[in-house]
């Protein structure tokens, strides 16, 4: 990702351009801004801001759309034990190689920036808090018990590979919290 440039009173430095936009194109950013109580060149920045910092990097790491209830119904086909041994197969051989190509420093602070602008991108609803000296994120993927345990156990993996000690995650059948101690 690039570095973010910064003027001394260390606020992000910014420069004007002019975009020629097709009409019907315009029209629905501005109802979109409208909605958001935003506006355009807000709504602009945040959608070039998520295409240069998740979607274009993902695209490169083999990363792709697809349908949440699908994915919820194959997830929910396999056993618990089955959901555990695809998720430490696929964090083994497949994470590391992933972040990488996402352009993240191979650091923890990294990753999380990683994954909250998937969860950003994916709609995911989710909270951070700071309680209690903890990091805490409260994710809800609403796509069963099975992807929460994927989930929960990915995330156990990561902890264990940047050898946190005072992390932890846990799961409901349609939410994962992560408390990770500051």
């Amino acid at each position: 990702m690039p570095k973010v440039k910064k003027d001394v009173k260390g606020n992000i430095k910014s420069e004007s351009i002019t975009f020629r936009i097709e009409k019907p194109i315009l029209d629905e950013l501005r109802s979109e801004a409208d909605q958001k109580m935003e506006s355009v060149n807000t709504l602009v920045n945040q959608i070039i801001k998520s295409y240069i910092q998740w979607h274009k990097p993902a695209k490169k790491a083999g990363l792709g759309y697809f349908s949440k209830v699908l994915l919820a119904e194959s997830m929910n086909h396999l056993t618990e034990e089955q959901v555990i041994q695809i998720t430490e197969e696929f964090c083994n051989h497949h994470l590391k190689d992933i972040s990488n190509m996402l352009g993240t420093s191979n650091t923890f602070s990294s990753f999380m920036s990683a994954l909250r602008s998937w969860l950003d991108s994916s709609g995911y609803n989710f909270r951070y808090d700071i309680s209690n000296g903890m990091d805490v994120y409260v994710i809800q993927f609403d796509l069963g018990k099975n992807f929460s345990l994927y989930f929960k156990t990915q995330m156990q993996l990561v902890f264990r590979q940047f050898d946190l000690k005072n992390a932890e995650a846990e799961m409901t059948d349609n939410t994962v919290i992560l408390k990770i101690a500051i």
